[in-house]
């Protein structure tokens, strides 16, 4: 494991080579792998990244013949109201006024992990050897041949099945401010590192197939810019610039972040989300491509666990926000 200061240097001096490498960034920077591509060990880790080029990976899923089911054990409301009501209070003091609150649910499913890799449906996917699976629909950000960024928050879930359901979330107040708060916060960010930086596309939609058949509508935004000619050469520092992610943690970022340590020491094990919203990519040797760690099964002893959660407004509801919370327990397959 790599701490910031020593990822930053491993991931800038093989950016520098050329050399194509995967890293894998925890959400408090401080837990992190960065391997060569050629010295990646697919029994041990296991990746697939969809690009505009093609499939990065080092296995071939497959569909399962067996029926999937995935049983939640909720947590307990009550502890996620405390946390909540936490939160909405620091809103109301000024401190932020959007803030991602997440929090861990046991789960049981009728395969194993280290099966279940195969037969996700997912444009990117993560699997570590008795930690964790990841899903992921989310892109962090994409660096071109060219030095162009593309960064792709996401922000806004909603049951497809719902009728009228993608105006009704293109309508929804709080999701629109929710939504319109977390692309501001990427646009700051990326005028950290790149230049012209603008809003490509505004409230997109997505489809995502749960593995009951359900189907949900997720909202994203896609945000550009340039990065100097010597991107590579600095791939580090510019990229821990960036994290962690905007749309995981809220605004403004650096006070909501604390805010979030507070709230969620009860609602994680160990306090912590890990490897949990933070960022997982592959560099080519010309290209960047990452995504962000969220829909997430992690593996503790002999219990799986489910990491989910939702962005919190003074507009919040605690039992919407919990229900919302709930709908994103799904695992994707084919």
């Amino acid at each position: 494991m790599l701490n910031k200061k020593n990822t930053v240097e491993k991931m800038n001096k093989l950016g520098r080579e050329k050399c194509p490498f995967f890293f894998l960034i925890s959400f408090d920077q401080n837990e992190n792998i960065i391997l060569p591509i050629s010295e990646i060990d697919s029994d041990f880790l296991k990746y697939k990244l969809e690009t505009e080029n093609g499939v990065l990976s080092n296995f071939s899923p497959k569909k399962s013949e067996n029926n999937f089911g995935i049983f939640p054990q909720f947590s307990e409301f009550e502890k996620y109201q405390s946390a909540f009501n936490y939160v909405q209070d620091q809103i109301h003091f000024g401190n932020s006024f959007l803030v991602n609150l997440t929090l861990s649910n046991p789960v049981k499913i009728s395969d194993e992990l280290d099966d279940l890799v195969y037969n996700i449906n997912s444009k990117y996917i993560l699997w570590l050897k008795n930690q964790f699976l990841c899903f992921s629909p989310e892109s962090f950000v994409e660096v071109d041949k060219n030095g162009k960024i593309s960064s792709f928050p996401m922000k806004g879930t909603i049951n497809a099945d719902i009728e009228n359901a993608r105006n009704i979330i293109l309508n929804d107040q709080k999701e629109f401010f929710e939504h319109t708060t977390i692309v501001d916060l990427i646009r700051n960010d990326l005028s950290q590192i790149a230049s012209k930086v603008w809003v490509e596309r505004f409230r997109f939609i997505d489809e995502i197939k749960k593995e009951n058949g359900q189907k949900l509508f997720q909202v994203s935004s896609e945000v550009c810019g340039f990065l100097p000619e010597d991107w590579k050469e600095s791939i580090g520092d510019w990229f821990m610039k960036l994290l962690p992610a905007g749309s995981i943690t809220g605004a403004p970022k650096d006070k909501t972040c604390q805010i979030i340590k507070t709230a969620e020491s009860s609602l994680h094990q160990n306090g912590s989300r890990g490897y949990y919203t933070g960022v997982f990519g592959i560099f080519d040797g010309e290209r960047l491509t990452s995504a962000v760690a969220i829909r997430f099964i992690e593996k503790k002893d002999n219990t799986l666990i489910y990491k989910s959660g939702g962005g919190i407004t003074a507009r919040s509801e605690a039992e919407k926000e919990f229900e919302e919370a709930k709908q994103k327990i799904y695992v994707p397959v084919f």
